[in-house]
């Protein structure tokens, strides 16, 4: 008999539910969480927050950081806005119900403590990206899956609205995408400075792709990461990322 996924992810200092949502806590998303430079950030956005675990993960690194994090589909809203408020760091979390589209930025909320700021110095997200994948029932599950509420275009072009001169824009995606939005993005002005490419272990594919936007020109740095071993075991490499994070390192 197949076993029941738990309906909650605990880390060491929160816990992420995420039985009403329509995105599972995975681990690409945590390598994307615990591998983002949240260094001297002070305001950040998180794009398409889902359960609000990226948030909640740049939030332990960094205590001085206040982050908006805006989601379009209603239960995942209400899913972050119960696991911010049960967390250590509620205070510096503000979840929102829209699209990045229609998001103004910093200002539009009077309560936000980073409202002396007029844009975001870090933007995290892990955006839809299928185009042509085969639908779910679940128009909640499609929504988050696929570019239909958030193309490459319109994240890029939210970025380029929303994001400070001297900022980071931290993105997940497959290859292929990463590829399509390097090249939209070029023509707004980012450029790609620092990348991790992610592999399941070393005898597998590029399995996604973790890249840093910044507006002025440098050449880029690559890293890989491999999650496994060859024999199933969790590498070093990924041990050490995560140890803040995964209760089991």
């Amino acid at each position: 008999m197949p076993r029941t996924p738990a309906p909650y992810f605990r880390f060491k200092q929160f816990t992420v539910w995420h039985d009403r949502s329509a995105l599972k806590v995975c681990t690409e998303a945590c390598i994307l969480g615990a591998y983002v430079n949240v260094m001297g950030a002070t305001c950040a956005l998180d794009i398409g927050t889902g359960t609000g675990l990226l948030a909640l993960m740049a939030a332990q690194r960094n205590p001085l950081m206040h982050i908006d994090a805006v989601e379009i589909e209603e239960q995942n809203y209400l899913q972050a806005i119960d696991n911010v408020e049960k967390s250590p760091f509620a205070g510096r979390i503000t979840v929102h119900h829209t699209a990045i589209q229609d998001w103004p930025g910093v200002n539009s909320n009077p309560l936000n403590l980073a409202s002396n700021f007029s844009d975001y110095d870090l933007i995290i997200s892990n955006p839809p990206f299928f185009t042509n994948h085969l639908r779910s029932p679940s128009q909640s599950r499609n929504r988050a899956l696929h570019t239909d509420t958030l193309s490459l275009e319109e994240l890029v072009e939210s970025v380029a609205r929303l994001l400070a001169v001297e900022g980071r824009f931290v993105v997940l995606l497959p290859a292929y995408e990463t590829q399509l939005l390097t090249e939209i993005a070029a023509s707004a002005g980012l450029r790609p400075t620092r990348q991790l490419q992610v592999f399941q272990r070393p005898d597998k594919s590029l399995f996604r792709m973790i890249t840093t936007f910044e507006r002025h020109h440098t050449e880029s740095v690559v890293e890989s990461l491999y999650i496994h071993h060859l024999d199933g075991t969790y590498s070093d490499e990924f041990r050490t990322l995560l140890k803040e994070y995964y209760l089991i390192f």
